[in-house]
């Protein structure tokens, strides 16, 4: 049964002229449910309503808001199941991993609730050790911080409830309203988890979710009456946001795409370096930012590498997301199963060697690409130098350490790495010279901690990290208090 679901205005349910058919990239055929999408005129009533709501929200206590956070926290886990399924209808991604993502997220909130008592409390300074300005000895200077008001949360589509937690928990535990749009091919997770804060006692009018076109969050971006963007998607999108927003002085959380490389030294464990270079390229078609895109392998142990990678590769099962033996499933679109072959058909001209995949499979209409391997690539290929969102695996032969380190750094992107070798102080002094916000050593560029900072360099990140601590401190403002004693 399809069911209309109309945008989140601060908690009503509104039906818009509007409507869109969101359809599983497993099966397009199959139409989940149809969503209402907002506007620029509604996102305006809505920015007007967040007003009320962040004077609402800011006025609670920080250990009320914990308990809504904590409910909600609460109300998720006893969903998570649903939630789950309702996840990998509309995103694709195997019931497995949707089940970790909401796992996640429920914990994301619960850390929200604990780590802003320790981010929010505040200093004292001892400014009787300072000689100017005169009369120190008579002050006391104490430091806090305070919501900024609204915050615009556009969020991408391959994690549609870590992603939420991420931006919505801690921003609440703040005092901020926010104002959510969820990506237009994964709202209906979004528009649960709102409905579930307003049922943990969130005010209704500090929390909005519309979905709908790029009109929406441009509104977001450019309104003055916003103070805080928070953005997870493309490059080139991420930049036009943070031009944007710039001009009215918002705060930034931009996080951005990365092209991630994996280093295989020559006196890697070859067998643990392959397991986890094949999970960090495929799991969920390859469409996460911090996925291992690029694997850079030394020359004497490269041709005994690609056959275990090959031979790991073959044994991933692609196929309905709803089972749990699913490996693999589609893309998110059909225009993104078309870039695949472009990617492909680029690198192949250029001299690389296919050796595994390269088309698209049959399978109940989706958008599914088969596992794919490219091996004698060059720096020149699209699948260096672009973000591939999807299940190519590129394989590079370098010579030594600083073939390795000149091409990881060619990239763009500095999100993440990582490096396999049984030379902890090699492993070490390579990742000193790699531009990118975080080195795994021995372990998956996957590799994230929700509660801790996480980005990138370059085109990775413009502004705060992302994570719940780093997120208080980047949409909080310090305020010095001082007291003068005479």
């Amino acid at each position: 049964m399809i069911y209309l679901r109309g945008v989140l205005l601060s908690g009503v349910e509104l039906e818009t002229n509007k409507k869109v058919k969101i359809r599983s990239p497993s099966n397009p055929d199959n139409v989940i449910d149809e969503v209402c999408f907002a506007d620029r005129e509604l996102t305006r009533k809505a920015i007007d309503s967040a007003i009320d709501g962040f004077n609402n929200l800011s006025k609670l206590s920080l250990r009320e808001r914990e308990k809504i956070i904590k409910r909600a926290a609460s109300l998720i886990e006893e969903r998570k199941e649903s939630l789950a399924m309702l996840l990998s209808l509309e995103s694709g991604k195997p019931l497995k991993d949707s089940r970790v993502e909401l796992i996640r997220a429920i914990q994301l909130f619960n850390i929200a609730a604990e780590e802003a008592r320790i981010a929010l409390e505040g200093k004292y300074y001892r400014i009787d050790a300072y000689e100017y300005p005169p009369g120190n000895e008579n002050r006391i200077l104490l430091e806090t911080r305070e919501p900024i008001g609204i915050v615009g949360a556009i969020l991408p589509f391959n994690f549609p409830a870590n992603s939420f937690a991420h931006k919505v928990a801690p921003n609440i535990m703040i005092g901020n309203s926010v104002i959510v749009k969820p990506s237009p091919f994964t709202p209906l997770t979004a528009l649960e988890l709102g409905k579930i804060l307003y049922e943990a006692g969130l005010p209704k009018d500090a929390l909005s979710i519309l979905p709908g076109d790029a009109d929406v969050g441009d509104e977001l971006v450019v309104n003055s009456k916003i103070s805080g963007i928070t953005f997870t998607g493309s490059t080139n999108t991420g930049i036009i946001i943070a031009s944007k927003a710039v001009q009215t002085a918002k705060k930034l959380m931009i996080e951005m795409g990365g092209s991630d490389p994996i280093i295989v030294l020559e006196d890697a464990d070859i067998e643990n370096a392959v397991n986890i270079a094949v999970r960090a390229r495929y799991e969920y078609a390859g469409q996460n930012c911090n996925a291992g895109k690029r694997i850079l392998v030394h020359e004497s142990i490269y041709d005994k590498f690609i056959n275990e990678f090959i031979n790991k590769t073959k044994k991933l099962n692609v196929g309905d997301p709803l089972e749990d033996t699913t490996d693999l499933g589609p893309v998110i679109s059909e225009d993104a199963l078309n870039k695949m072959n472009d990617y492909v058909n680029d690198a192949l001209n250029k001299g690389g060697k296919l050796r595994l995949g390269g088309f698209k499979l049959d399978i109940k209409k989706g958008y599914y690409y088969s596992p794919t391997i490219i091996t004698d690539v060059n720096k020149d290929m699209k699948i260096f130098k672009e973000e591939v969102f999807g299940p190519i695996a590129p394989i590079y032969k370098f010579r030594n350490d600083n073939e390795a380190i000149d091409v990881a750094n060619s990239s763009p992107f500095g999100l993440q790495a990582a490096i396999f070798t049984n030379n902890i102080k090699r492993a070490i002094k390579i990742s000193k010279e790699l531009k990118v916000g975080g080195v795994m050593i021995n372990d998956s560029p996957r590799l994230r901690w929700d509660a801790l900072p996480f980005g990138g360099v370059k085109l990775s990140g413009i502004g705060g990290r992302e994570g719940v601590r780093s997120t208080i401190e980047t949409m909080s403002e310090i305020k010095l208090i001082s007291i003068n004693l005479t």
